[in-house]
Formats: structure tokens, C-alpha cells, sequence
């Protein structure tokens, strides 16, 4: 049984050109044999229909060393002599009743009775039958190899591709081409589920970008609200104030200030909102980098920025080189580096890792750690902790790690230590 399994396979993973070439050789080998046997049965029954008359013909035997001769005219005759060259008799041959044959020796004159009309259209049909069996059998054996080429070759895959084809065009991705085998037609139907799964990829992309600056716009309009809201307000005491001159000079400055405080946050915002979609166009430029001097930018970076706290620096390094962007893993990393200077009570932990073609960078304090709302939303434009008490602060520094990270082939989690502060871990993919 398995080595039947086997040889199926064998012939299923057979090239194309390979399989025509055996189709055909079988068929060919298969219509010589049915071509050969029907022309024998074919001449086997012409044979014994002519040895029906040849047992009712009229023999004349010629003597030994006697000869004959044949005479053409109106009439074949054929005159028979002994050894002497005497006459011994003539033989008409009236071709309407009977046909001449003589014996391979020369020595027997036959006159076989000329077919019956039925045993004539008999064996018309038999010559009829031998003459059209090359052609025949050839012609039909070329139809049917390709017959067997498509079913067995093409049309399991072909029928693939087409239900593959309608329903991408349906933009139905959520399915798998699965033709096992190893054939020009197998390489095909992979090559469509390569293109299938990058459409599917691009598709999930693009569904993720679009929620995301869905996410970011309702954040940016719901956070405008307050600036506009606050400047509307003194806008309208101003123009209520002013033509009455209720208002003295130090009160309209308190105004005019805080419209102006007000009017650089609309502006902070603004450019915000430019830096986070310019990120998703940011092309990554990867390259071969010394593990070493990335790791000294990231040690001197961190011991500036977490100036005043107490630094934990650890390394799980098995790589001479990291294939990356270090514009990328630098910004993410002073980011992660900052929010945990900015919370932390006293100590920040720093680990990089480069384990699984990935390089993973965590980032942890001893700070109040994140809220179970905060969990959830910290990596979000815009979303500030109410107990970070920040008013300045954006809240975008951890949206831009997350949408470097995923630029990148990597991802941001965030999380909680289990003795309290926050846990920021930040990888990226060091692939081609």
C-alpha cells in the first residue's frame, strides 16, 4: 500500500513536460497494440471469408514440367502445355463469376467464384476497417492523452486557482489555496497563496492603519476641544470687556496670556499630529551594526537621560552584529528611557536581548506602575494617566514607540513588574 502511495506520488509530482511525455508514450504503446490487433482480426476474417470460395474453386493442375500461358483480349485465357509443349487445354476466365489464382508453385490453376454481393460489402468493410485503423486509433489515442493530461494535470489545479481567483475578487481573503504537489502547477498555486497571504497582510495593514488614524483623529479632535473651548470663552469676555472698558490692563494681559498658553498647546498638538503620520511613511533603513556600538549609544543615552536615578544595565548578547535601523531602536529606546525617568522613584532596570533574529529592548522602574486603564491605553495618541499630572505632556511617546516597533517587524507590550512600576518592553525584527 505504501508503495502505491508512493508511485502515485511519484507521477502526481511529475513536471508537466515529463507527464505529457509519458502520457503520450503510453498511449501511443496502447493504440500500437489495439491498431495491430484489430488490422490482424480484421485480415483473419478477410482470410477465412476468401477460404470459403477458395474450397469451391475449379482447380486445373498443370503437369510436371508442363507450363501455361496467359492470353489478354476480351477475354484472360489461359492456355496449358505438357513438358513437349503440347496443348493440353485452354482456361477462359470470365471475371464476372470467378477470379484466376495460380499456387506459389506455378503448378495449380484456380478459379475462386467471385464474392456473393453480401460477402463483397463484407469485405469491403474488413479493408475499410484495416485501412482507417492507423489513423483512427492514433487519433483518438492524441484525444485522449489530452484528456488524461488535463484531468490528471491541470484541472484539479486550474479549478484551484479559478474558486481562488473569484473570491479574491470578491476581497474574500479568509480561505488557503491547498494543492499539494510539487509540479509547475503546484509551484503555481503556491506562488498564488504567497500573493493571497501578502494581500491578506496588506489588507490587515491597511485595515489597521485606517482604525488607527480613525483612533487618532477622534483623539486629536476630542483633545482640541479644550484649548478651543478655553479660547472661545476668553475670547467672547474680551470682546465683551473691551468696547465697555470693564476691563483693566493687568486683567486683559491674564487673558490674552492664557489664550497665548493656549493657542502653543493647539500648536503642540498640531505638530504632534504631523510627527505620528509622518511615522507611517517612515522608510526603514536596516544595516549591519556592531552590537557593540549600538550598545554604547544606548548605555550613554540612558545614563543621561535617567540622570538623578540609580541605572541597572544588563546584557544578553549572543550576536557580533544586529541587522537594523539604530535611528529607530535609538528613538524608541530614549522615549521608553524618558517616560521611566519621568515616573521612576529611584531605580530604572535596562535589558537588551538579541535572541531569535530579534532584538528586544525592556525598559522597568520602580514607579506607580500603570493603571488597569492605563494598560490598555498607554500606547494610544494622546492619552494621558490623570495621576501623571503633567499638563504639558502630550502623550503620544509611547504610540510613537509602537508604531516604530511594528514599522520595524516587532511590537511594544506594556505591562506591570510584580513588585510595582512600569514594565516597557520594545522589540524589533533584525531580518532582511
Amino acid at each position: 500500500m505504501g508503495a502505491l502511495k508512493k508511485r502515485r506520488r511519484f507521477f502526481r509530482d511529475m513536471s508537466l513536460r515529463a507527464s505529457y511525455v509519458v502520457y503520450t508514450l503510453l498511449v501511443f504503446l496502447g493504440c500500437t497494440l489495439l491498431c495491430s490487433l484489430i488490422i490482424n482480426l480484421a485480415d483473419s476474417a478477410r482470410m477465412r471469408l476468401l477460404d470459403q470460395y477458395v474450397q469451391q474453386a475449379e482447380s486445373h493442375v498443370i503437369p510436371e514440367g508442363g507450363y501455361y500461358a496467359v492470353t489478354y483480349g476480351d477475354t484472360l485465357i489461359f492456355t496449358i502445355y505438357d513438358a513437349s509443349g503440347a496443348y493440353l487445354e485452354s482456361i477462359p476466365v470470365d471475371y464476372s463469376r470467378a477470379t484466376p489464382m495460380v499456387d506459389a508453385d506455378g503448378m495449380v490453376i484456380s478459379l475462386v467464384p467471385t464474392y456473393r454481393s453480401g460477402d463483397r460489402m463484407k469485405d469491403f468493410a474488413l479493408a475499410a476497417v484495416q485501412t482507417m485503423a492507423i489513423p483512427v486509433c492514433y487519433g483518438a489515442g492524441a484525444i485522449f492523452c489530452a484528456f488524461l493530461f488535463f484531468r490528471r494535470k491541470l484541472k484539479a489545479p486550474i479549478a484551484v486557482l479559478a474558486d481562488a481567483s473569484g473570491r479574491i475578487a470578491a476581497s474574500d481573503l479568509n480561505f488557503t489555496i491547498d494543492y499539494d504537489s510539487r509540479d509547475e502547477m503546484g509551484a503555481l498555486c503556491r506562488s498564488f497563496e504567497t500573493m493571497r497571504r501578502a494581500l491578506e497582510e496588506n489588507n490587515r495593514e491597511m485595515f489597521r492603519q485606517m482604525e488607527e488614524r480613525r483612533q487618532l483623529n477622534a483623539a486629536f479632535s476630542h483633545d482640541l476641544r479644550t484649548p478651543l473651548t478655553v479660547l472661545k470663552g476668553h475670547a467672547d469676555m474680551l470682546l465683551a470687556a473691551l468696547p465697555d472698558e470693564k476691563a483693566d490692563r493687568d486683567e486683559m494681559v491674564r487673558e490674552v496670556q492664557t489664550m497665548s498658553a493656549n493657542i502653543r498647546r493647539l500648536e503642540n498638538y498640531t505638530e504632534a499630529m504631523t510627527k505620528l503620520q509622518r511615522l507611517e511613511d517612515m522608510e526603514i533603513r536596516r544595516a549591519d551594526v556592531g552590537e557593540g556600538t549600538l550598545l554604547r549609544g544606548l548605555r550613554s543615552t540612558a545614563h543621561i537621560l535617567c540622570a538623578g536615578k540609580t541605572l541597572q544595565w544588563n546584557e544578553t548578547v549572543t550576536k557580533a552584529q544586529w541587522h537594523v535601523d539604530p535611528g529607530i531602536v535609538m528613538e524608541v529606546c530614549e522615549n521608553l528611557l524618558q517616560n521611566s525617568a519621568r515616573f521612576a522613584r529611584s531605580s530604572i532596570a535596562v535589558t537588551v536581548s538579541d535572541a531569535d533574529e530579534t532584538l528586544c529592548v525592556l525598559v522597568s522602574d520602580d514607579g506607580c506602575g500603570f493603571s488597569p486603564r492605563a494598560l490598555d491605553q498607554a500606547a494610544k495618541p494622546f492619552y494621558r494617566a490623570r495621576e501623571s499630572g503633567e499638563e504639558g505632556h502630550l502623550g503620544i511617546g509611547l504610540n510613537i514607540c509602537r508604531i516604530l516597533c511594528s514599522r520595524h517587524g516587532g511590537e511594544l507590550t506594556v505591562a506591570n513588574n510584580v513588585k510595582g512600576g512600569a514594565l516597557v518592553c520594545a522589540t524589533f525584527a533584525m531580518g532582511a
